[in-house]
């Protein structure tokens, strides 16, 4: 759903016509705009996808800019709507929309941390997803660089442009979810115990027969 666009968000827009995604402080609040960008699959991910039918390779559905914008809005609201940790969609529109900040890139912030406050944060990412996936949901793109965590240490997760077609398995994509969480904290070498965290997320998530 779309309404009229305020002011500041245009004037953001024309203040930062090259960028894809940008703050901007309104109010005394953070807000992010989010621009739409094609998505979809190289020629090589989907090859490997259909020779090998491993979960973590399968591709991305192909979508314009606009049609991507409009995909994710969608998705954050429904998502928001049934009280899960992403942000709230303002406006949407133009092929854009705007959303109240939730923080800082969990990314980084777990590199800077120490091994008790990274352990409490991840505990947070494995309810965020678990709670995702409890509700009949799946991510598309659940690398850490998309949780976020904000002053009060609340996890949130973030970028949802990513789909698949309609008769993608559900059990399937939530385990292409966890795959692409574990891989990427392994890719930075985040220490940690990973059996537990797997074990907390099969206990959150009721997720035990991939």
């Amino acid at each position: 759903m779309s309404t009229n666009r305020p002011e500041w968000i245009g004037e953001a827009l024309r203040a930062q016509p090259e960028k894809e995604i940008f703050s901007v402080e309104h109010a005394g609040e953070r807000y992010w705009i989010k621009k739409g960008r094609p998505t979809g699959s190289k020629r090589v991910h989907a090859l490997g996808y259909r020779l090998t039918g491993l979960p973590f390779l399968r591709p991305v559905e192909r979508k314009t800019a606009e049609e991507a914008a409009a995909f994710e809005a969608q998705k954050l609201r429904r998502l928001h709507l049934l009280g899960l940790p992403v942000p709230e969609v303002i406006w949407s529109g133009e092929g854009c929309f705007a959303m109240r900040d939730t923080g800082e890139g969990l990314s980084g912030r777990l590199k800077r941390a120490d091994r008790v406050t990274g352990d409490r944060w991840l505990s947070g990412v494995v309810e965020a997803l678990s709670a995702l996936h409890r509700h009949g949901e799946y991510h598309g793109a659940s690398q850490i660089r998309n949780f976020t965590v904000d002053s009060e240490q609340n996890v949130s997760v973030i970028d949802f442009e990513e789909s698949f077609e309609e008769e993608a398995d559900l059990k399937a994509l939530q385990f292409r979810d966890l795959f692409l969480l574990l891989y990427s904290l392994i890719r930075q070498k985040h220490e940690t115990d990973y059996p537990a965290l797997l074990a907390e997320y099969m206990e959150r998530s009721g997720n035990r027969d991939f």
